[in-house]
């Protein structure tokens, strides 16, 4: 016996998630509709996890986390079906404004992809136009490989699947787009520094915001395919009604129609394990509920060296748990503002462009960036401006705000995370006002607007989401925890070395975003392990027969 367990606990239910974030929602509703009898447990008051939304800022829907649903695969789609459901998506005309310094020009990413194509044709020249469907182009059998949005089907090695790339021009493909950097990628279609700055400088900013890399760190290439991965997905980016949070409370509702429970301010203390086997788990006020599978939606680290503290893993296991690297080197803002910023006046022309106000991204020079990330990892507050993905949902969705206000959101990077923890605090609000200024450049009049803010680092994300390091994808984008190596189990996508132990969260392949194919695919697993291990106990249950 690993932990001190009652004997013979009774089987109460056939899963417990830990953890009610979006992954497991999607697990716990896929079980439910195959009839397992569902029990989520959620510390927080919400569901949602990184993709919820709630009050932060006074009379104001705000997410902390996740901002807009990109594509989803075609079989989460059908399969979901959201807008049966009760939730209402909005499409963005325009789904990005990305912004460099006082005088760049602005790449703005329309919807309609000929009004994209005459704009950078416009605004670039001919060669930027060709260089981005060049690129377009050489991110394709990449992301094929990578297998972003592929339902059902395990995850193999990275290093596999290069080896067996067909010609050696293909396999020289594959190492350039997963283990060389993002400038090496990036210098290939947009050579020229002056010509093509903002869409190199857009470019390397989409390359690290999921790594803890610079855009000149071998394997920050990796960041930038995961990116621009749409093999295998359908639709464009698109706001929900109401905010984030209304994906995962659609789910939560489904899955208590369907007899499932969904349990708020529950806080797992630890999963308990007898004999090898995950028999079920110990609330933080001491209940013991049991199971006959338990799946954690937390990160490997969180689950294994937290709440599976008292369990030691073989040492092959452990070491592979521990290897993962989770840094957040963020700073993330919500602002109440007064009413709906101006852009500077050599941005004037995008005050016209309906939905242009919603958000993108607001750049610095990748040279910059790569300063930045290596002051960062000195512990040092960068002297660049930061890097930031800047969005006012209310021009979207007027509903999350009262009447006449108007609530915004940044993601500022590199935040020095690294930095003692005593520093933290004071480093967070020097940075939360470089954000600010930033936004200023391109909005003069923002700072005057703010009537509320709300600051959060990774320090933040880690107490309030438990997630190891405040790291919101569970794990880096780094080359060696990505596709196959994401897995404990080899063969499979969430089977871990417990017994009867799932993970379900964006700490398994594909990875992080909201795409709910980890926590669907996880259900799916499960269904398939627990069909056969039924099978297997059946057989050795029957009568022994003799031959003739």
């Amino acid at each position: 016996m690993d932990q001190q367990t009652d004997d013979n606990p009774p089987a109460t239910y056939d899963c417990i998630i830990v953890g009610a974030g979006h992954n497991g929602l999607a697990t716990g509703l896929v079980l439910a509709r195959n009839g397992r009898r569902v029990l989520l447990l959620e510390k927080n008051q919400y569901v949602g996890g990184m993709g919820a939304t709630r009050e932060i800022l006074k009379g104001c829907r705000n997410e902390v986390g996740a901002s807009c649903l990109f594509p989803l695969s075609a079989e989460i789609k059908r399969y979901f079906d959201f807008e049966s459901h009760g939730v209402e998506l909005i499409p963005l005309p325009v789904m990005a404004v990305n912004l460099l310094g006082s005088s760049g020009r602005p790449l703005i990413f329309y919807k309609n992809p000929l009004r994209l194509s005459f704009n950078l044709l416009r605004r670039f020249g001919p060669g930027a136009m060709l260089g981005f469907v060049r690129f377009l182009t050489f991110c394709q059998y990449p992301a094929r490989v990578l297998d972003r949005f592929t339902a059902r089907k395990a995850p193999r090695k990275l290093e596999d699947l290069i080896a067996e790339a067909r010609t050696a021009k293909q396999r020289a493909h594959l190492e350039l787009a997963f283990n060389g950097s993002a400038m090496d990628i990036i210098d290939k279609f947009f050579p020229d520094p002056v010509k093509h700055r903002e869409l190199r400088a857009s470019m390397a900013f989409a390359a690290v915001q999921a790594t803890y890399k610079g855009p000149y760190t071998p394997g920050s290439g990796l960041c930038l395919i995961y990116t621009m991965a749409q093999e295998g997905a359908e639709g464009l980016m698109q706001r929900v009604k109401g905010g984030m949070g209304a994906l995962s409370e659609s789910l939560a509702r489904q899955i208590e129609s369907l007899g499932g429970e969904v349990r708020l301010k529950q806080q797992v203390e630890r999963i308990l394990v007898q004999d090898g086997y995950a028999i079920g788990v110990t609330l933080k006020n001491g209940d013991r509920l049991y199971a006959d599978t338990v799946i954690s939606n937390l990160d490997k680290q969180a689950t294994f060296n937290r709440l599976l503290a008292n369990h030691q893993l073989p040492p092959a296991d452990q070491r592979k748990v521990d290897a993962f690297t989770h840094q957040g080197a963020f700073v993330h803002m919500l602002f109440k503002l007064k009413g709906l910023p101006e852009y500077s006046p050599h941005l004037a022309a995008l005050n016209r462009i309906d939905g242009a106000k919603f958000g993108g991204a607001m750049v610095i020079d990748p040279q910059d960036m790569q300063r930045s990330y290596e002051s960062c990892l000195r512990g040092e507050m960068p002297a660049q401006m930061p890097p930031l993905a800047f969005q006012i949902p209310t021009v979207a969705d007027p509903t999350l705000a009262p009447t006449g206000y108007h609530i915004a959101s940044a993601y500022g990077f590199y935040f020095p995370c690294e930095a003692s923890k005593s520093e933290r605090g004071k480093l967070r609000n020097q940075m939360a006002e470089k954000i600010i200024d930033h936004i200023c450049i391109h909005m003069p009049n923002f700072r005057t607007l703010i009537v509320a803010q709300a600051i959060f680092s990774a320090d933040h994300f880690a107490s309030m989401q438990g997630v190891t390091n405040g790291d919101w994808t569970h794990g880096l984008l780094h080359p060696d925890q990505m596709i196959g190596e994401r897995c404990l189990v080899h063969g499979t996508g969430h089977t871990t070395p417990v017994h009867n132990l799932f993970l379900c969260g964006a700490s398994c392949h594909p990875g992080p975003g909201i795409t709910f194919l980890p926590g669907y695919n996880c259900a799916h697993e499960v269904l398939a392990t627990v069909k056969v291990s039924r099978a297997s106990n059946a057989t050795a249950q029957a009568p022994a027969t003799r031959a003739a």
